[in-house]
């Protein structure tokens, strides 16, 4: 949460968005296969890989990363799997960034972009940036 209870903790201020509605100031890449597969991605879908991981206390709530092999394409989503849908925790918290289960599903999403970008698969993210 943000240091100031009535500022925003991700800002959409200036924020161009990708085909998939993710911050275009991001770019994804992939890694060999082999490495790909070590860091938990599947290549079920030809020409992708993909990694779901829960974000949320209860499990509810999934991280899902999508990059094309070819570099040519990439989408990033949070998904509330008990209705299908996206879940849009960095609106809520725009919104009021005092709640509690957007907050904590926020620190899981950070703790994952934190990791993409460690492994070199997602470039141009920083601490708090609208995803």
């Amino acid at each position: 949460m943000s240091d100031n209870q009535n500022t925003p903790r991700f800002s959409t201020i200036g924020v161009t968005y990708t085909k998939h509605q993710n911050n275009a100031a991001l770019s994804m890449s992939s890694a060999e296969d082999s490495t790909m597969r070590r860091l938990g991605f599947t290549d079920h879908r030809e020409g992708y890989w993909y990694l779901c991981r829960s974000v949320s206390p209860d499990h509810d709530m999934t991280l899902n990363v999508e990059i094309a092999k070819d570099g040519s394409d990439w989408q990033i989503d949070v998904l509330d799997e008990n209705f299908c849908q996206p879940y849009d925790y960095q609106y809520l918290l725009n919104v009021n960034p005092t709640l509690d289960y957007p907050n904590k599903v926020a620190d899981e999403c950070e703790k994952w972009f934190r990791k993409l970008s460690e492994w070199g698969l997602l470039h141009g993210w920083h601490e708090g940036m609208y995803v």
